[in-house]
């Protein structure tokens, strides 16, 4: 918890010290597939999800600032006994799955200036998952809040001076930690739109 706070004074420094950068802020609808005990617990692909990015650009390839976003996985599983903490129930089981990342993150920028600008990215920070077992009236809830790391590829192509369309895929992945004995992570792909501020 120290080093995060460390880096989170750090950013905010050079935030600071570059008050007249150039901006980047990029909303995005994120898609997801769990890998790992995420993907083995809801191995379904899913379609809800957002993220938000925040850079501010400290040189004229790299760009520091946060990363936010919301997952959201599901799985039904047919009418058979399950087994949950020493416990056997009979029914469908309805698996849900909230994942959200928040973190420090920082990209570097392969074509800085021109339409189509390539980049790598990482983001440092926490993930805090929620993760949902319903069987008739009865609900098991698992969270945690755990240390975790996002990297990322991805690319801008510009609509115009102030605008792009925006493509990232993220791994996100957290540490074991909380209710859950392994490390949560998954995969998502993530569509938006780029808007360059001042």
């Amino acid at each position: 918890m120290k080093k995060l706070i460390l880096i989170s004074a750090l950013f905010v420094m050079i935030l600071a010290s570059n008050a007249n950068a150039q901006s980047l802020t990029t909303v995005s609808y994120s898609m997801g597939i769990g890998t790992g005990n995420l993907g083995e617990y809801t191995p379904q692909f899913s379609g809800r999800g957002m993220t938000l990015d925040f850079r501010e650009m400290v040189q004229s390839n790299i760009g520091v600032g946060f990363s936010l976003g919301w997952n959201v996985f599901y799985d039904e599983l047919p009418y058979d006994t399950y087994t949950i903490d020493n416990r056997s129930l009979s029914g469908r089981q309805y698996r849900t799955v909230n994942a959200a990342p928040l973190m420090v993150a920082a990209d570097y920028y392969f074509n800085p200036g021109n339409d189509f600008n390539p980049f790598l990215g990482i983001g440092v920070g926490g993930i805090y998952y929620q993760r949902d077992t319903d069987m008739g009236i009865y609900r098991l809830n698992q969270n945690a809040f755990t240390f975790g790391f996002v990297p990322q590829a991805g690319f801008h192509y510009s609509l115009n001076s102030s605008s792009a369309l925006s493509f990232a895929v993220k791994y996100n992945l957290g540490l074991a930690g909380g209710d859950f004995d392994n490390s949560q992570s998954y995969l998502s792909l993530n569509i938006g739109f780029l808007f360059l501020g001042r």
